[in-house]
């Protein structure tokens, strides 16, 4: 069998719109040059005198041998007046640094295969990614690659087979999709450990479809009771969180939505969740955008984009209540946008999602950070999870 690429379309529709972004790469974030591509820049005559000071040797690695030093405004300073990049203009594309080179692509080898795929932290990704009619249509084709490799286990693949097929075919609304995703979780979780045979992932996996078309997983998901304090307890911690890690939290993009989210305090200035989800209730009532469609492209691009439920140090269960975690807060976002502005323009929605992922995609210490507020919150069971996103 032939080494295959896959990938959705949305990396093909993509194309950096450079200085027209409304989050550019080339500002507040870590670059990083391998050693050649270091010296490289440094010896081109046309970029000699700005590199003596723009870029900082580390040594760290061959790969990590140097990073940009940014200006006082968080800009790269090979960027030109019209904000483009010298070095490409300059020296061409192999001088770039690595970071340059590939951001905001992502290629995985899973198993023998290459899965390809874009960071959502990129503005323009996520508008396709949300927005675009043809952002998901797959295509698998030879790699041309020779290479022996190992087969990913057959638990993962078809957990990840059958997550996709509960999302997009079981007629459910993405919120009670998600809970069925997570019934198929705690079950892929036993496979997993070795409690029962791979033969019960197809047959719990049939179970679900059989009662998803029965009404009973919308019946399930309705009987979960609502709770104003643990969704209080975490949209704090984890925005908390976010404002310390986020490398452009005192920029205008981020603070938009933190003062849409301190609008929404009480009298004693704390975070009103009930405000949040009132102001949610609302945008729900009188559609202003099909969230139920925007929320399920998110939740098809994370699986894809992460090859769900695949971690090296979580376990199946706890990769879905990270998943459920990523769909709760950004909620909250935009229901906090949508109480400010009363109204939830195109560009708002890509905010909301794009900032929230600079930190998500890119902090492995925010994803531990999850993971602690899941166990001291006591959200690791299927119905306290899915609690987080019950909003009456």
């Amino acid at each position: 069998m032939e080494n295959l690429i896959i990938k959705p379309s949305y990396t093909s529709l993509f194309s950096c719109i450079g200085p027209e972004c409304s989050d550019s790469c080339c500002n507040d974030w870590m670059i990083t040059f391998d050693k050649q591509s270091y010296k490289k820049t440094l010896s081109n005559k046309y970029l000699a005198d700005i590199a003596a000071f723009a870029i900082l040797e580390t040594k760290d690695s061959e790969s990590e041998w140097a990073v940009i030093n940014l200006d006082k405004n968080g800009a790269c300073p090979f960027l030109n007046p019209q904000k483009l990049c010298n070095i490409h203009a300059k020296a061409g594309e192999d001088a770039l640094s690595h970071t340059c080179k590939t951001y905001p692509k992502r290629d995985q080898l899973i198993g023998p295969d290459k899965y390809k795929s874009l960071y959502l932290s990129c503005p323009e990704v996520a508008r396709i990614v949300l927005f675009d009619d043809n952002a998901f249509q797959f295509s698998a084709n030879p790699s041309g690659a020779k290479t022996i490799a190992a087969q990913s286990p057959a638990w993962l693949e078809k957990s990840y087979e059958y997550s996709l097929d509960l999302l997009l075919n079981s007629g459910l609304i993405w919120q009670e999709a998600l809970f069925i995703i997570g019934l198929l979780a705690k079950k892929s979780h036993d496979v997993k450990t070795g409690k029962v045979a791979i033969e019960h992932l197809e047959i719990r996996y049939q179970q679900l479809l059989k009662m998803a078309k029965m009404g009973m997983i919308s019946q399930q998901f309705n009987a979960i009771s609502y709770s104003e304090k643990p969704q209080t307890h975490t949209f704090v911690a984890i925005h908390d969180a976010l404002c310390t890690m986020h490398s452009r939290s005192t920029r205008p993009r981020f603070m938009s939505i933190n003062d849409a989210i301190n609008q929404l305090c009480n009298e004693e200035n704390d975070y009103s969740i009930e405000s949040i989800n009132n102001s949610w209730n609302l945008m729900v009532e009188n559609p202003v955008v099909n969230l139920d469609e925007i929320f399920t492209k998110f939740i098809l691009y994370s699986m894809f984009h992460n090859h769900f439920p695949m971690h090296t140090d979580h376990d199946p269960e706890q990769v879905f209540q990270q998943l459920v975690i990523d769909c709760f807060m950004i909620r909250c976002y935009l229901a906090a946008v949508y109480h400010k502005e009363q109204q939830l323009t195109q560009a708002d929605i890509i905010k909301c999602f794009q900032v929230y992922h600079v930190v998500r995609q890119h902090k492995p210490k925010f994803i531990d950070r999850i993971k602690n507020i899941l166990t001291e919150f006591g959200l690791t069971t299927l119905p306290s999870a899915m609690s987080l996103l019950k909003t009456q």
